[in-house]
């Protein structure tokens, strides 16, 4: 056989390895460890470029996803277009039949990794986990980072740790769903004959019902009880509804008893799920109960970053930190709010603006008299010090104005619940350490000088009692 001029100087291992290098520079190390790590050459033709990869999911995930991406890798090393012909492991770890696309694309499209495959589409049961909730998008700070690893290490080995049930409690939009379902995606992708399947409190209750009045709960229970991974969400739901907690009672303990996982996720903490029966409560805390948290300032612009580049889309720094700013509790919020943005930048044609996102936030915040704005409680201070605001925000050194800053820093501290780093934006992009300073100073003055005291527990009193 006549040797190519690639197969003369690199044997296959060496090309894509050097390919595999191209490639890791340009995703993320989770996306690369997944799907080009646990892959190997086994030869280059002068057509293509044989490569072996763990089952035959891969083969189509890596078309659809990466094609583009492998081929420009290919070009740079080689010089010219290879195609690739996927060769799929079997059981034994020894190459099987080679797989192209084009050999199974005809043939009818195979079940989405996310959805069940005992399942036809036309079952009452049938469920699909959104494709794009996955780890790689999920954006960790130290809201959630205790909840990401714990969900990791259950979709890493479903059943197989002491994590069972996992449950996910927190807020509404703060990320119970996509973790969950990021479980769900995850461990189709490692064990892919899993049985997944994803439904939310009010679905299974639904289900129950009717198989009550179809006279099918014996099908019913069936269905849920043949789960590997169960995903369940707002549990809560159940509150108040007898007959389907001790359905789910059963369905639990047969999956619990048979080493199967259970995830389940609640907008409150499992003792406050008061109208729960004890013994479900009991069985919730044989496993790990953890948090997600309102996302902090960095890391609610870490997910506004992250949105924009998954969007190829730049938008201006200042105008990210005044959204991840101003919308503090709710991720759903702070992504939607850049949705809008971004949708009116498209249909209008208009560069974004900070006027533009204050609109925006103007639209979405919910009124709350409950809620004291750093921006009002600087427009008092300037005010009182009969300052314009823009000089609290300035560089400028003069006295009145630092001692107003400070005592407006100070103030927001007190009446809010926004970080250092958050205050430190709103007063002219100031870092923590100086607010910080501003504090020790505004709380040293506050010991010594009777009158200054008076004076900001005047001030403090106003904000209070004139919240709106």
């Amino acid at each position: 056989m006549t040797l190519s001029l690639a197969e003369k100087i690199y044997d296959p291992a060496t090309v894509w390895q050097k390919i595999q290098e191209i490639i890791k520079e340009n995703i993320n190390v989770r996306s690369y460890n997944t799907w080009f790590a646990p892959t190997e050459a086994i030869t280059i033709e002068d057509e293509y470029l044989e490569i072996l990869v763990p089952n035959r999911f891969f083969c189509e995930w890596i078309e659809n996803h990466y094609s583009k991406l492998v081929q420009n890798a290919i070009a740079q090393i080689l010089g010219e277009s290879k195609r690739i012909k996927y060769l799929v492991r079997n059981e034994n770890s020894k190459p099987s039949s080679p797989y192209q696309p084009n050999d199974w694309q005809p043939a009818p499209a195979p079940v989405s990794p996310y959805i069940m495959p005992s399942q036809p589409v036309n079952s009452p049961y049938y469920t699909k986990i959104n494709e794009r909730y996955v780890f790689d998008s999920f954006v960790v700070g130290d809201s959630n980072n205790f909840a990401y690893a714990a969900a990791r290490a259950v979709a890493d080995s479903p059943g197989k740790t002491n994590y069972n049930p996992l449950i996910v409690y927190g807020g509404t939009g703060l990320g119970k769903t996509h973790l969950v379902q990021a479980i769900g995606n995850h461990a189709r992708f490692k064990y892919p004959n899993t049985k997944v399947y994803y439904a939310s409190s009010e679905t299974f209750t639904s289900h129950f019902i009717n198989s009550i009045q179809q006279n099918k709960v014996a099908e019913f229970s069936a269905f849920y009880r043949s789960c590997d991974i169960l995903l369940l969400d707002d549990i809560h739901f159940f509150s108040n509804k007898g007959k389907t907690q001790e359905e789910f009672f059963h369905t639990f303990n047969d999956l619990h008893q048979n080493g199967k996982q259970i995830i389940l996720t609640s907008d409150r903490p499992i003792n406050e799920l008061t109208a729960l029966e004890e013994r479900l409560i009991s069985r919730f805390k044989w496993g790990l109960i953890v948090d997600i948290q309102p996302p902090d300032f960095e890391t609610r612009l870490a997910i506004l970053r992250k949105k924009c580049d998954d969007s190829n889309l730049m938008i201006p720094g200042d105008i990210l930190e005044y959204l991840a700013v101003n919308l503090m509790d709710n991720v759903r919020e702070l992504e939607g709010a850049l949705t809008k943005l971004l949708a009116r930048v498209t249909f209008t044609a208009a560069e974004p603006s900070l006027d533009m996102a204050r609109s925006i936030v103007a639209e979405i915040a919910r009124p709350d008299v409950s809620v004291l704005t750093i921006d009002k409680i600087m427009e008092h201070v300037a005010k009182v010090f009969n300052l314009p605001i823009d000089q609290l925000r300035a560089k400028t050194r003069k006295k009145d104005v630092v001692i107003a800053r400070q005592i407006a820093m100070y103030l927001s501290k007190q009446l809010t619940r926004h970080s250092l780093v958050t205050i430190g934006l709103h007063f002219g992009g100031r870092d923590h350490s100086t607010v910080i300073h501003g504090l020790d100073i505004i709380e040293n003055r506050l010991k010594e000088d009777v009158v200054f005291r008076q004076k900001l527990d005047n001030m403090k009193k106003h904000l209070e009692y004139n919240r709106n």
